[in-house]
C-alpha cells in the first residue's frame, strides 16, 4: 500500500474513532486501540505492521513515559514517596503471592508459578499514566501517589524478572546482586547528573526553544542506551529522565516546553500510534478460544480481583477514603507492557506453555480495553478525585 495512503488511514483513525466513540463514554486510549484492532491484520487488514510503524510505536512508548516523568510534581512525589512505596510493596506482595498460587493451581512448575507471580505483581505504567492524564487527575496528590506506586511496582517487577532470567540461565545470584547495584547507580546517576547538565544547557539556549527540544531528545536517547546496557527497560529510563529534566526547569519553562512543544510532538503523533499498534497486534479471535477457559478465567479474574483488593486496602491504610481507595485499586488493573515482557521471557525459556501465552494476550486485551471503560464509568458516576 502506498505510504501516503497508509498514513492517511492511520491519522484518520486516530482522529475520527475517538471522536465517534466519545459519545458512548469510551476513553480515548481505548478508542484508539479499538481503531487499531479494526484496521490491523487481525481486523480488516487495511494496514499491515511494518518496521517504520514499529519504530513510531517504540518512540510513542518512550515519549509517553518521558512525559509521565515531566508531568510529575517532584516536590509532591517526594512528599508522597512513603505512601507510594507502601502501596507498591503491599500490592506487589499480595498480587505476587496470589499470582504464584494461581499458576500453581493451573499446573505450572515452581519456576513457572514464580514467573506468574511476577506478572501479577507488575504494573503497566504507560497505560496508568495515560488514564490518569485523560481523567485529568495526573497533577493531583492522589494521581501523583498512584503514578509513583505504579512506577515502583513496575521497576520492582522488571528487576525481579531480570533476576529470574539470570538465575534460570544459571548465571547465579551474584550476577543478580550486581544487576541491582547497577540499576540503583543508574537511577541515582540520572537524577543527580541530568538536572545539572540540563540547567547549564538551558541557560545557553534560553531564546532558542527548538535547541531545547533537540537537547531533550538527545538526553532521552543517551539515558535509554545506557539503561539498555545495564539491562533496564527503556520505558523506565525514559520516565526517570523525565523526572530529572523536570527538576532543572522553572515552572514557567516547564509549562512552556511541555505544553507548546513536547505534548504536541508526543500526543500529536507518536503516542497515539503506540496505542494504535497495541490494538493492531491484538488477535481478538483468541477470545473465542475456549480450550483454555480455566486458565483464562483464573488469570483474568484473579488479576482483576487481586489488583482491586490490594489497591483498595493499601490506599485505605495510607489514609484515603473508601471511594478514592476503590479508584486506586481499579486504576492498577489495565495491563500492557509488563505481562507481555513476562510471558515472552517465559516462552523463550520454555517455562510457560503456549496456552499461557495466549491467555496473557487475552488478559492484555481485556484489561487494557474493557477496564478503562469500567473505570471511566465509575469515576464519572461518583465524585471527582481532582482534589485528592
Amino acid at each position: 500500500m502506498d505510504l501516503y495512503i497508509t498514513f492517511f488511514i492511520i491519522i484518520a483513525s486516530i482522529f475520527l474513532v475517538p471522536l465517534i466513540l466519545k459519545r458512548f463514554n469510551i476513553p480515548g486510549i481505548t478508542a484508539i486501540m479499538l481503531a487499531g484492532i479494526i484496521i490491523g491484520p487481525y481486523g480488516l487488514g487495511i494496514v499491515v505492521m511494518d518496521e517504520s510503524l514499529e519504530t513510531f510505536s517504540v518512540f510513542g512508548a518512550i515519549f509517553l513515559m518521558f512525559l509521565a516523568g515531566m508531568e510529575v510534581d517532584n516536590e509532591t512525589l517526594l512528599k508522597g514517596f512513603k505512601k507510594s512505596l507502601f502501596i507498591s510493596l503491599f500490592s506487589a506482595a499480595v498480587c505476587g503471592i496470589g499470582g504464584y498460587y494461581i499458576g500453581n493451581f493451573l499446573g505450572l512448575s515452581h519456576m513457572g508459578s514464580l514467573l506468574y507471580g511476577a506478572l501479577f505483581a507488575s504494573n503497566s505504567v504507560g497505560i496508568v499514566y495515560a488514564l490518569l492524564n485523560e481523567l485529568d487527575i495526573i497533577k493531583s496528590k492522589f494521581g501523583t501517589v498512584l503514578l509513583g506506586a505504579a512506577v515502583i511496582s513496575e521497576l520492582i517487577g522488571l528487576i525481579l524478572l531480570a533476576i529470574f532470567s539470570k538465575v534460570n540461565l544459571s548465571q547465579g545470584f551474584g550476577e543478580s546482586t550486581l544487576f541491582i547495584m547497577e540499576v540503583m547507580l543508574y537511577i541515582v546517576g540520572l537524577l543527580l547528573i541530568v538536572p545539572y547538565i540540563a540547567k547549564a544547557m538551558f541557560k545557553r539556549c534560553e531564546k532558542l526553544h527548538f535547541r531545547k527540544i533537540h537537547f531533550i531528545l538527545l538526553i532521552i536517547l543517551i539515558s535509554i542506551l545506557i539503561g539498555e546496557y545495564v539491562g533496564l527497560h527503556p520505558m523506565i529510563g525514559a520516565f526517570i529522565t523525565g523526572v530529572a529534566v523536570s527538576e532543572a526547569l522553572t515552572k514557567e519553562e516547564h509549562d512552556n516546553l511541555l505544553n507548546d512543544n513536547l505534548n504536541a510532538i508526543g500526543y500529536g503523533l507518536f503516542i497515539p500510534i503506540f496505542f494504535l499498534t497495541l490494538g493492531m497486534n491484538t488477535d481478538v479471535r483468541m477470545l473465542m478460544n475456549l480450550s483454555n477457559l480455566e486458565a483464562l478465567i483464573a488469570t483474568v479474574g484473579g488479576l482483576m480481583i487481586l489488583k482491586t483488593i490490594s489497591g483498595y486496602i493499601s490506599f485505605k491504610l495510607v489514609g484515603y477514603d473508601k471511594l478514592k481507595s476503590l479508584y486506586g485499586g481499579l486504576l492498577t488493573i489495565p495491563q500492557v507492557s509488563a505481562p507481555l515482557v513476562v510471558v515472552s521471557i517465559g516462552r523463550d525459556l520454555g517455562i510457560l506453555p503456549h496456552k499461557f501465552y495466549v491467555t496473557v494476550i487475552v488478559l492484555i486485551l481485556i484489561t487494557s480495553i474493557v477496564a478503562p471503560i469500567l473505570i471511566r464509568h465509575i469515576i464519572n458516576k461518583y465524585d471527582s478525585v481532582n482534589s485528592a
